[in-house]
């Protein structure tokens, strides 16, 4: 049984989004191919213009019912995509009371991954809102957090698995997690180190860039020998290079140092910066997840 194996369960953050439903398509096919259950997590607050409706009439109170009631029908949307996706599928749902971010992270204790969907913006080069609910959890959670956009042409990507390797334990966690995603997939991986355009003057780095490359995957390949591997060194600024290179990947998965916040992302600015910039699914995996 592989690290990431447990009877923990995938769980997706759902909403009333477009983003949310690709979301749930990605958590099912994640549960499923890892044989484990799916919990579909719809989190309510009660509006601040209501909070004296619920002092005096609480659970009871008719704008309590038909928040809770659309809360369900949320749920249900949910358990349909589910179900359409993977009937025999172990789900289960909850429809929890609180601020989304503090119940997703709360239940993200108990996740094997934890999945969002995420919104894409007007910008050329951003899928995510900076207040949104992945950017707050992004470098908070001790399980790996998947942010999955809905893709720009209505298909998912089906390339390789792309990981960000820099050498440090923090990429070592993200590289068993893609080699783990690529198997269970039947893909490719693609290991990428990208060099600052500082050191473009130094052409003997590509050669050892490399080696390194080969060294961090070494362990990796004997484990998963149906999984093709190929590297990549690059030069330029990381977070673009990386979007770029992952355009038509399955996913890209980076290496967080776990919690504290976006200081705690590998490359520092850059996993934030991804966070904003990636067109298919980000998965953030914490320094010390199973490997």
């Amino acid at each position: 049984m592989n690290g990431f194996e447990t009877r923990r369960p995938v769980i997706v953050g759902v909403d009333r989004s477009e983003a949310s439903h690709w979301a749930v398509r990605w958590a099912a096919d994640e549960a499923a191919e890892r044989h484990l259950p799916l919990r579909l997590l719809h989190a309510q607050e009660w509006p601040v213009d209501r909070a004296s409706d619920r002092a005096s009439d609480g659970a009871d109170h008719p704008w309590a019912i038909g928040l809770r009631a659309a809360g369900e029908a949320v749920l249900d949307t949910a358990r349909l995509l589910a179900a359409e996706r993977h009937p025999e599928l172990e789900t289960t749902s909850e429809l929890a009371q609180g601020r989304p971010v503090r119940v997703l992270r709360e239940a993200a204790d108990a996740a094997a991954q934890l999945d969002l969907g995420v919104r894409r913006s007007s910008g050329a080069h951003s899928a995510l809102p900076i207040a949104s609910k992945g950017a707050s959890l992004a470098g908070h959670l001790n399980c790996p957090l998947a942010l999955v956009p809905e893709p720009s042409d209505g298909t998912s990507g089906a390339g390789p698995v792309v990981v960000g390797v820099d050498g440090s334990p923090a990429s070592r966690a993200a590289i068993g997690f893609a080699f783990e995603e690529a198997s269970i997939r039947g893909t490719d991986v693609l290991a990428v180190e990208v060099r600052r355009p500082t050191e473009v003057g130094r052409p003997e780095l590509t050669g050892e860039s490399l080696t390194d490359l080969s060294e961090s995957l070494a362990g990796w390949r004997k484990k998963y020998p149906d999984v093709r591997v190929r590297r990549e060194v690059l030069t330029g600024s990381p977070a673009p290079m990386l979007a770029a290179v992952a355009t038509r990947a399955r996913c890209l998965v980076i290496g967080s140092r776990g919690l504290g916040g976006f200081r705690g992302l590998l490359f520092g600015s850059t996993g934030r910066a991804l966070v904003h910039r990636c067109t298919v699914p980000l998965v953030i995996v914490p320094n010390g997840a199973p490997a």
